[in-house]
């Protein structure tokens, strides 16, 4: 049986962007959710494996992300932002069962623009992708 995952985003496009890649992985996409509400509603229904959070829901809620911990302690957390590794650390610190999801991109330290020295065009950059096997232990078996 695949993993079972809950996404949790208000950006929509976000949301099935995330879905379409975790159900190619093979993956199992239990729900999505929009809001701290109905995210904390599918946790406590679907009691999925992981749950994929948003920290901003719209807006930053730490007994949100609180309640949608306590309302499925047994699933994976694992709580996305495009902030800082130091801000979202500050934001989460004493949440217990919190894991990050860290971008590689700083919004203090953009990338350089295309026509900067030393910076390869768009088309010879190496891109990220998805290898079967490469995803933790915990959500493959």
């Amino acid at each position: 049986m695949a993993p079972r995952i809950l996404v949790c985003d208000d950006a929509p496009g976000y949301r099935l962007l995330v879905q379409t890649i975790f159900e190619d992985a093979g993956l199992e996409v239990a729900g999505t959710a929009g809001t701290w509400e109905e995210s904390e509603r599918l946790a406590a229904a679907l009691r999925p494996d992981a749950i994929l959070l948003d920290l901003w829901l719209p807006t930053f809620d730490p007994d949100g992300v609180r309640r949608v911990r306590a309302a499925a302690p047994g699933s994976v957390l694992a709580v996305v932002s495009a902030l800082a590794a130091d801000e979202v650390a500050a934001l989460v610190d004493g949440i217990d069962g919190v894991d990050l999801v860290l971008s590689s991109v700083s919004r203090r330290t953009p990338s350089p623009p295309r026509s900067a020295p030393g910076c390869a065009p768009d088309r010879d950059r190496r891109r990220a992708r998805y290898r079967p096997g490469s995803l933790p232990g915990r959500l493959t078996g």
